[in-house]
């Protein structure tokens, strides 16, 4: 994807805070039943075209139980701390509050 500094950077940047946030948060056994898989690898941080919000591609966020998968990603140019977004299907959440809390209830996944 073209990238554009000083804006990617700070977009990107910000990405990478909220699944930063969202890992130590289930590291640390804050977020029951929220599992994450990461090839190790660099990030490999993709941009959807539709859209233009970016997502990390070698790391998947999934529910613990049922093996849904959260697709995640940041919508381009957000203005919020923690904006991150996870959607399955249709269906949009917003797993992380302003403060870097998780908000989002994984009962009926």
């Amino acid at each position: 994807m073209f990238r554009v500094l000083p804006r990617d950077a700070f977009n990107d940047a910000n990405l990478l805070k909220c699944i930063g946030q969202l890992t130590l948060l289930i590291e640390d056994g804050m977020i029951e039943g929220l599992g994450y898989e990461y090839d190790g690898k660099p990030f490999y941080i993709r941009q959807d075209v539709s859209d233009g919000s970016t997502f990390v591609e070698n790391i998947r966020f999934f529910h613990v139980k049922s093996g849904k998968t959260f697709y995640h990603s940041r919508p381009m140019n957000s203005r919020g701390a923690y904006p991150i977004i996870f959607t399955i299907g249709e269906d949009v959440y917003y797993p992380l509050n302003e403060q870097g809390k998780f908000q989002m209830s994984l009962d009926h996944f």
